[in-house]
């Protein structure tokens, strides 16, 4: 289907009432990075960067594009493997102590803006870490708690890699919702593709 671009919010919308902290691309201190987002005002509109053998640098754009940049220096690892993580804690308890493992509650986090590269990336992280011999249970809790918005890449930059490793600039698994933002003559839209069963129960899917 597609998706006018004033309507966006209310897939937004949706995602919060359904208990998703959105997290996604937004520009902060001179880079777009990946961050919590409140609503679609949030992201990179109308801005762009450029990349190439240590460069980088984010430029103004001449029209409204919300997702007219390629992948930046943030990863969504960070919110799969968070930097610092208690797992366990002890008291001291006469000459001895107890130790008591850490109770992780998984929150339900919408990745928006998800590029075809890194789709490849996430599925060979749950190779090893949720569908592996060993597998880490709170990797798995987080994954199995993500809803995917992916976006098909409309432009690259000097150091993407998408066609050498055939992974993208076309999504094709590994998502909820897929979006291909258009722009042509005024006319500012997304069509949607949707990936699984709840990307089709979604608002903008339906």
């Amino acid at each position: 289907m597609v998706l006018e671009r004033e309507s966006l919010g209310t897939l937004f919308e949706a995602l919060v009432r359904q208990g998703y902290k959105i997290l996604g691309p937004t520009l902060h201190e001179g880079a777009i990075v990946y961050d919590e987002l409140t609503s679609t005002s949030d992201l990179p509109a109308g801005w762009t960067d450029e990349q190439d053998g240590g460069t980088y640098r984010v430029k103004r754009r001449n029209d409204g594009a919300l997702f007219g940049y390629v992948v930046g220096p943030h990863s969504w690892k960070k919110f799969l493997f968070p930097p610092v993580l208690r797992l366990w804690q002890a008291e001291r308890r006469g000459n001895g102590f107890q130790i008591e493992a850490e109770q992780h509650e998984s929150t339900k986090m919408a990745f928006f803006g998800v590029r075809s590269c890194e789709l490849h990336a996430l599925a060979i992280q749950d190779k090893v870490f949720a569908n592996g011999t060993y597998v880490d249970p709170l990797y798995k809790g987080r994954r199995d708690r993500v809803f995917v918005v992916a976006v098909n890449c409309g432009q690259a930059g000097g150091t993407c890699f998408c066609v050498s490793m055939n992974t993208g600039p076309r999504v094709s698994s590994g998502f909820d919702l897929a979006l291909t933002e258009v722009l042509e003559d005024g006319h500012h839209y997304f069509v949607v593709e949707a990936g699984t069963e709840a990307g089709r129960a979604s608002p903008s899917a339906g």
